[in-house]
C-alpha cells in the first residue's frame, strides 16, 4: 500500500496507483524493500535505524507530488518505538545503580560511607563535605534520567500516532482513491527522532561520567573518614607502648641487689668485710 500527500493537492498528485497489483514499479519497490530488511537483519537497532529513517526522509523530501510504501514508513516508526525501548532500559538500569549508590553515600544513614568505613561523631567537616557532594551528584543524575524517561515516552507516544494516523487514513480510504498523510509530519519527526537518539547516546556517556566523579568524591571521603578515625587509635596504642616499655632500674638499686650499698660498688663491700 502506497501513502500520498496531503500537503498537495490531489490535481497536483502522480499517477493514481494500479491497485490490481499489475504495477511493475510497485513490484520492484517492494522488491527492494525485501531485500534491504533482509540485510539489515542482525545489525545493531540504532544503526539499522538511521539506515531506514535516512532513506525514508530521503524519499519523503525528494518525492513530494509522488508516493511513498507505507511498509517503509511502519518499519521506520516501528524501528525508533523500538529503539527507544532499549533506551529507556538502559537508563532505567543506570537509576537503579545510581539509587543504590546515592544510599550508600547519604551521609544521614549509619552506614555512610561504603566499604566498611563509617562516619563517627569525630568526623572532619570535609569528610562530611565530601559525602554531601557525592550525593548531590548521584541524585542530579537521578533526576535528568527522570526527564530522559518522560521525553523518551513521549516521543513513542508521537510514533504511535503517526502510524495510527496512517492506518487510519489507508482504512478510511475510498475506492479508487490512494490514502494520504501529511509528509511534513513525518519528515518532521524522523529528523527529530534521529536527533534524539544522538543525544540519547550523549546523555548515557554524560550520566556515566557524573558517576564517576561521584565515586570518586566518595573514595575521598572514605580516605578522609578512614584517617580521622585511625588518629586516635593510633595514639593510643603509641602511648601504651611507651608505658609498658623496658627502663633500665637505678644504678643504686642494681648494687643493692647484687650485694652492695648505695653509692659503692661490690668491691667496695668486699673490703668492708
Amino acid at each position: 500500500m502506497r501513502l500520498h500527500n496531503a500537503d498537495v493537492d490531489e490535481a497536483d498528485r502522480g499517477q493514481p496507483i494500479d491497485f490490481d497489483g499489475s504495477d511493475c514499479e510497485e513490484e520492484g519497490v517492494e522488491s527492494f524493500f525485501d531485500l534491504r530488511q533482509r540485510v539489515l537483519v542482525g545489525m545493531d537497532q540504532m544503526s539499522a535505524f538511521r539506515i531506514v529513517a535516512l532513506g525514508v526522509l530521503r524519499k519523503l523530501r525528494t518525492n513530494v507530488k509522488g508516493t511513498v510504501l507505507y511498509g517503509e514508513v511502519e518499519d521506520a516508526l516501528g524501528r525508533y518505538f523500538r529503539l527507544l525501548d532499549a533506551d529507556m532500559q538502559k537508563f532505567a538500569s543506570l537509576h537503579e545503580t545510581l539509587r543504590d549508590a546515592a544510599d550508600k553515600y547519604d551521609p544521614s544513614n549509619a552506614g555512610g560511607v561504603s566499604g566498611g568505613t563509617t562516619i563517627t561523631p569525630r568526623g572532619t567537616s570535609s569528610v562530611a563535605s565530601a559525602l554531601a557532594a557525592a550525593s548531590a551528584i548521584l541524585l542530579e543524575a537521578m533526576r535528568e534520567i527522570a526527564v530522559v524517561l518522560l521525553a523518551c515516552g513521549e516521543m513513542q507516544r508521537r510514533a504511535l500516532d503517526l502510524k495510527m494516523t496512517a492506518q487510519r487514513a489507508i482504512t478510511e480510504s475510498r475506492e479508487r482513491v490512494a490514502p494520504s498523510v501529511s509528509f511534513s509530519k513525518f519528515v518532521e519527526f524522523l529528523e527529530e527522532a534521529l536527533a534524539v537518539c544522538d543525544q540519547l547516546r550523549r546523555k548515557h556517556e554524560e550520566l556515566h561520567q557524573q558517576r564517576m566523579r561521584a565515586m570518586a568524591a566518595a573514595a575521598d571521603a572514605r580516605v578522609a573518614a578512614s584517617k580521622a578515625g585511625a588518629a586516635p587509635g593510633g595514639g593510643a596504642a603509641s602511648v601504651g607502648k611507651e608505658k609498658h616499655a623496658y627502663s633500665p632500674p637505678p644504678r643504686d638499686t642494681a648494687a643493692a641487689a647484687s650485694g652492695g650499698s648505695p653509692g659503692r660498688g661490690p668491691g667496695t663491700a668486699a673490703a668492708a668485710r
